[in-house]
Formats: structure tokens, C-alpha cells, sequence
């Protein structure tokens, strides 16, 4: 089906002042997060951490990095997948990205940008782990909510304890030959879930349940929360993972983004709150390592529309 603008996403504002925990706002606010994810897989976020004098210097830093000799951005290497570099290759020739592990901590920041420019970046270094932990600040709030609507929140503190972030620079392309105008496949993320935040450039699309597309409309304010497949597990399927394409044929020939993946360590399961006779388990305990490694050794054309998940940790 081709592209359009079916609805608008569901918009959470995270801004209001007396939005303080066990009050009413809190709690409606909680179930229209799990509302927006359960119906979408993904949803708006409004969040007022991130002026746009910030918004604007870290673009201009990224577009820096992204300048930089492909030589030197290859050494940007992480055995995991969609880790490091990625440089238009055969598969993405629009795309190209790189990645910090643990941008929260401040001496793998330090590393990354000192690989980057041996001469040291300091600017580039304070803009990506300020953002870093303005995006993770973000998430740990988002996730409280999630599980509080699920009444599931005795589990939020040790999801808190192994979760890992990764933080990626993405970059899009127009095609000078005219191609191609996909900068990224369809597909849905294997984190559990994705913050994203764009420049003004619009590319970005999302599949609804119907198989209609949704063209996101960016905005400086505002990040784009998507539910990764290892979100669709926890939550006994409730939730479903955002199948979402990139597609670049705006007029301007190159697109931002910063992607900031959610990651977690040790035994991931569907808490027993999510799971009743209306909602049979779904799915066996699983490592999202695991999950990773199971998606590349599976590289098969048609991977991308596959339940990954069913495949890797089905219960039946």
C-alpha cells in the first residue's frame, strides 16, 4: 500500500507541571502511553529537556562527525550488531550511521570521540552525553509509567538495573542516481524500545495494524517512541513491535537522526500481570544477546515482515 498520512500518533505531553507520581494526570497519563503503544507501537513524546539552541548545536555536531574521512569513522567497530559503523553499504546505499555503548557513561563518550578526533572534540563529547542522558532520563520516566499501567511496577526497578543503552548518529542520503529512495528497509527494531529524534527533514514512516503508512511529521520539541520487539515479548504481545521504513525524497538531500536502543541483560520474561486466560503466555524466558544473534544467523530475504520473536522464544 502505498504512502500516506492516515492519523496523527498519539501525542503524550510530559511537560505539565503537576504531572507528579500517584496524582490523577500521572495515572491518565500512564494509561495513554500503554494505550499509544498497544495501538501504534509507537507513539509522541513531548519533553521539555531539550531546548532548541541544544536540538540545534547537536545536528550541527553530528553533521561534523558524519564529515569526518570513512577511514576514520570505520574504526567505530562493536562486534554487536547495528553497533558501529554502517557505511552505505550494498543493502543501505543511503544509509550510514555510527554508535556509542553506554552513552551514559562518561568515559565511553570519551573514547568514542577521542577515536574520532585524536586531538580531542570536547564540544561533541558534552552535546552527546548530555543528550545521552537527557534521552535516558526520558526513557527510565516512560518505563516507570508503562509498567504502573500495567501493575506491574514491583518489576521496574531491576528492568531499571539491566537495562543498556546504545545511542547511534544516522545519516540519510538522496539518491544522485535516482535509484533508489529507501534509506532504510522496513523493518522493527530488536531493542526493547527506541527514542528517536529527528532534524526537520520528514522520511520516516510507520506501519499501522491496517498496513496503512503514517509519514511522522518531525518536530525540534518532540521525540518519536517506538516499541522494539523485545517489548512485544515482555508484554505477552499486548504491545506490538512498530514496523517502520525510512524513505528519503524530500527536497533536501540529507536527513538526521539520533537513536537512542534500549537493551537488556539477563533473563527477559513476560511478567504475570500481563499474562491471564485472555492472554496466554506468549513467550519463553529469553536473553535479548541472544535475540541479536538469532536475527543475524536468520538472514533470510524475507526477515523483515517474519515474527522474529515467535521464531527465537515462541511458547507454543
Amino acid at each position: 500500500m502505498g504512502s500516506q498520512t492516515v492519523s496523527k500518533l498519539p501525542a503524550i505531553d510530559l511537560t505539565k507541571q503537576n504531572l507528579n507520581p500517584g496524582s490523577s494526570l500521572w495515572v491518565s497519563t500512564c494509561s495513554k502511553i500503554r494505550q499509544g503503544l498497544e495501538e501504534y507501537g509507537c507513539m509522541e513524546v513531548l519533553y521539555n529537556k531539550l531546548p532548541l539552541e541544544f536540538h540545534n548545536k547537536i545536528f550541527d555536531a553530528m553533521k561534523e562527525l558524519f564529515d569526518l574521512p570513512k577511514e576514520t569513522k570505520m574504526k567505530n567497530i562493536n562486534p554487536k550488531p547495528a553497533h558501529g559503523y554502517i557505511g552505505k553499504i550494498s543493502a543501505l546505499p543511503l544509509h550510514e550511521g555510527l554508535g556509542i555503548e553506554y552513552p551514559t557513561d562518561l568515559q565511553q563518550v570519551e573514547n568514542f570521540t577521542n577515536l574520532m578526533w585524536p586531538a580531542g572534540n570536547d564540544h561533541f563529547c558534552e552535546l552527546a552525553y548530555a543528550y545521552a542522558n537527557i534521552a535516558a532520563e526520558l526513557e527510565r520516566m516512560l518505563m516507570r509509567m508503562l509498567f504502573e499501567s500495567y501493575g506491574a511496577e514491583k518489576h521496574h526497578e531491576s528492568h531499571v538495573a539491566s537495562t543498556t543503552y546504545l545511542l547511534r548518529f544516522l545519516k540519510y542520503i538522496k539518491s544522485q542516481e535516482d535509484q533508489t529512495n529507501i534509506g532504510f528497509k522496513g523493518h522493527t527494531d530488536k531493542s526493547f524500545i527506541t527514542i528517536l529524534h529527528q532534524d526537520h527533514v520528514k522520511g520516516l514512516e510507520l506501519r499501522t495494524k491496517d498496513g496503512d503508512w503514517i509519514s511522522y511529521e518531525p518536530s525540534p520539541s518532540s521525540f518519536l517512541v517506538v516499541a522494539g520487539d523485545v517489548c512485544m515479548a515482555w508484554s505477552n504481545n499486548r504491545i506490538k513491535s512498530c514496523y517502520h521504513r525510512v524513505i528519503v525524497n524530500e527536497e533536501e538531500a540529507v536527513r538526521h537522526s539520533l537513536g537512542f536502543f534500549t537493551f537488556r541483560t539477563g533473563l527477559i520474561q513476560p511478567p504475570e500481570e500481563v499474562v491471564d486466560d485472555e492472554h496466554p503466555l506468549q513467550y519463553k524466558p529469553f536473553e535479548h544477546s541472544e535475540l541479536l544473534k538469532f536475527y543475524v544467523a536468520s538472514a533470510t530475504q524475507d526477515k523483515a515482515d517474519r515474527n522474529m520473536m515467535k521464531d527465537f522464544a515462541g511458547a507454543t
